[in-house]
This record gives C-alpha cells, structure tokens and sequence, in this order.
C-alpha cells in the first residue's frame, strides 16, 4: 500500500535525525510548522473517521451484549470481565502505541493499526469457545487503541492552542459516533445475521478506512524533528510529575465509569425496567450521539468560556455524571420514559464526554515532543480503570441482585474524581519531557 519511495523517504527522515542530537532544538518547531493550514481540517477528518470505525468494533461488543450473553450462557460478572479483556489489550498497548506515533509517525501507526483492527475481529467467525472469543478480543483492544495517540499526535501537530481543545473534541467525537452507528446498525444486524456477521462487517468498514488514511493523510514537514530518536526516560519523568498524575487518576475513574455505563445500560434497560432490546440499543445509541456532541461542546466551552483553562471545564463534566449516576441509580420500570432518555443523555454528555479534555490536557503538559506517548499513558490509565471496575461493578449487580448500589458507588467515585482535580497545576502547561537524544 505504501510505495517503495514512501518507506524510502521514511526511513531517510529518520535517519537524518539519528546523525546528530536533537536535544538542543526548539521544542516548538512542531508546533510552528503548519499551523493554520486549511488542510488540517482534512486530516483531522480522517484521524476521526478512523475513530469512528474502531470504536464501532470495540463499542459494538456492548451494544450486542445480550446477544453474546444468551449464546454463551454468560454470568454479569463474565460479561465485566469479556470488557476488561478487550480494554486490557488496549491498555497493554497505550504507550508503545504513543511511542511508535512519537518514533515513525502517525501516519503509519494510524493507517495500520484501523486495518489491524479490521481484519482481528474477522476472526471472531473463527472461534467457538468462550476463552477463543476473549483472545480475539484481547488482540482486538491492542489493534484499536492505536488510533487514539496517533490521532493526538496529529491534533498536536496540525493545530494551535486556542483551537486544540476543540479539534481533540472533534477527533475524539469519533469514539462515541463510532459507538452510536454500532448500536443503530448492528443488533439489526445480529438479529438477522447474527452477532459474529454484525462484528465481522463492522471490520470490514475498519480496513476501508485505514486504506484511506494511508493514501491520504500528509505528516507536517518538520514532523521528523520529533522522530527516530531514542526517548530517554520519557515515560518515568512523566509519572513523576504530580500533574500529569492527577490526571491519570481522573482518567482512571471517568473511563471505568463510562464502560460501567456502556457495558451494562442495555442490561440495565432490559432487565430492570422492562425495555425491549431495540428500544434499550436505541436510547444507547442517543447516548452515544450526545456523548460526541459532548466531547466537542466541552472542547469549545475550555477553549472559548475559560480561554484554554481544561480544569474548570473537568470539574462541570464530573459533577454532571454525579448528577446522572445518581438519577439512574433510582429508576424502576414505572421512572417514566422522558426521565429514562434524558438521563442516558446526561451519561453520555458527561462520563463519555471527557475524553476530549483529557487528553488535549495531557498532550500539553507533556509538550510537544512527548504528546503521542503522554496521550497513550493517558489512553492506558483509563483502560486501566475500566478492566479493574467495570467487573467489580457487575459483580455488586450479582451479589445484591440489584444494579442500584453500583451506580451509587459509583457516583461516589466520580465525586472523588472530582475532588483530584484541583492538584492539576495548568500554570505548568506547555512543559516538554526529557530531551531525545
């Protein structure tokens, strides 16, 4: 797919930044290179198209849920653990992904890892057992994650500061868009085709789409500067710093509770209040669309309301979701269906709202030079968080038989979330991590 003068000139870029130090450069020569051009529009285009296509794979496993769970005979708390694997895969590859945008590019790790992740869950037409399905899964998480530092990097590269809160919203508008068209197209689809066919056409979409972005997508001329040089000590200078882990800690908690909500509402609609499957899959689906409609209107009012500030804008989203979680934690089969839809609305607007602002946060505390590593870190503390609690969640449901001291536990971890927030000091923004050498 890549013409042999492609790899040439790749591997020439990279050369010519081995043969000396590049400690001494500017660490905003990225960031002056292709600043305002009208095609950075075009390419944060692609970086969300292909968003939306690996979100549609990963989030479309709990859109089908109950498909997979009355196949495979599945407990609540296997179903937590089918979602710690698919996110644990994407957490194992958080930082290598980060390290091999900031190290080749992002071109190369954005293109492959969306064909990656088309042909991977292919195989899922392959496999019979359960433990087969869950390996599939676990390679399926480490192939899609690839996209979200690559995508940063390209927002940090195209894009100044007083727009990049709002272009990271828009990129990562991708992931819950990608969730809205699984939850309108594939349980159509599962209940015809069944779930296996819904997920391997999904795949499909995703290696369309990395074809794309590997013809189209251009890299800055200067993108080399932060390439084929050897990162000394980047990841551990960045866990040291308290900002940055402040905000891996609000991650941590934010993103477990959005795969608590993406994982278990469908459950959650059917079994408690009665809904049918359509109708639950469809008020997901809402709640998708206004989570990407969130992660842009978050991205402006940082950008626009507090004039870059990311803090007061993390504040609003947590004490929303405490306000959602807690309503939802109070619903019965006669909560009418206004209450319901609005609700769903709200989770989507906050818990899966937020990511936008955390990692355009995280790519500028880290600086230029270290934005796709810092946005992989921040990609895997958030995985992290959701293979811990999102089983932990549906093991409360089963132990007390009601999915209503869940929410409420996790409401509380939200108001803990938002508490963290104040140790991010936004006065040290624009710090770059050790010089590669």
């Amino acid at each position: 797919m890549l013409g042999k003068w492609g790899w040439l000139s790749s591997i020439r870029a990279v050369k010519g930044v081995q043969g000396g130090s590049i400690g001494s450069m500017n660490t905003g020569a990225l960031e002056g290179v292709s600043k305002g051009s009208s095609k950075r529009w075009m390419f944060l285009g692609l970086a969300t198209l292909s968003q939306v296509s690996v979100a549609a794979i990963r989030l479309g496993i709990p859109v089908l849920m109950p498909f997979i769970k009355g196949e495979l005979n599945l407990s609540l708390t296997q179903v937590g653990l089918i979602s710690s694997v698919v996110n644990g895969g994407a957490a194992a590859a958080g930082v290598p992904a980060g390290k091999a945008a900031d190290r080749f590019g992002e071109r190369l790790v954005l293109g492959y890892g969306t064909i990656a992740s088309g042909i991977i869950i292919l195989g899922i037409s392959l496999v019979e057992s359960f433990y087969g399905f869950l390996s599939v899964l676990l390679l399926t998480g480490f192939a899609t994650t690839t996209c979200v530092p690559a995508g940063g990097r390209i927002v940090a590269a195209w894009f100044p500061q007083r727009e990049r809160g709002t272009a990271m919203g828009v990129r990562q508008m991708g992931i819950p868009l990608g969730g809205a068209v699984a939850a309108v197209t594939l349980p159509s689809l599962a209940a015809i085709f069944g779930w296996r066919f819904a997920l391997a056409l999904a795949g499909v979409f995703a290696i369309g789409v990395g074809v794309v972005v590997l013809f189209l997508y251009q890299e800055p001329s200067a993108a080399a500067v932060n390439r084929g040089a050897r990162q000394t000590g980047t990841t551990t200078y960045l866990l040291a710093r308290k900002n940055i882990q402040a905000l891996f800690l609000y991650g941590f908690i934010l993103s477990a509770g959005q795969w608590c909500y993406l994982t278990y509402l469908v459950l959650y609609l059917t079994e408690s209040l009665g809904l049918a499957i359509a109708i639950a899959a469809n008020l997901l689906a809402v709640g998708q669309i206004c989570a990407a409609g969130g992660r842009i209107f978050w991205g402006v009012v940082s950008d626009r309301l507090f004039h870059g500030r990311r803090r007061p804008a993390l504040r609003l989203v947590g004490l929303l979701a405490v306000l959602a979680t807690v309503l939802i934690s109070s619903f019965s089969p006669q909560t009418p269906f206004w209450l319901v839809s609005l609700t769903v609305a709200l989770l989507g607007v906050s818990l899966s709202g937020s990511n936008g602002l955390t990692h355009t946060l995280a790519s500028e505390l880290a600086g230029s030079r270290t934005a796709g590593i810092a946005v992989g870190m921040m990609n895997t503390a958030g995985f992290i968080g959701v293979i811990t609690l999102t089983p932990v969640f549906g093991f409360f449901v089963d132990w007390g038989g009601s999915y209503r001291w869940a929410w409420i536990g996790l409401a509380f971890m939200i108001v803990f979330a938002v508490a963290i927030v104040s140790w991010i000091d936004e006065k040290r923004v624009g710090e770059d991590g050790p010089s590669a050498v």
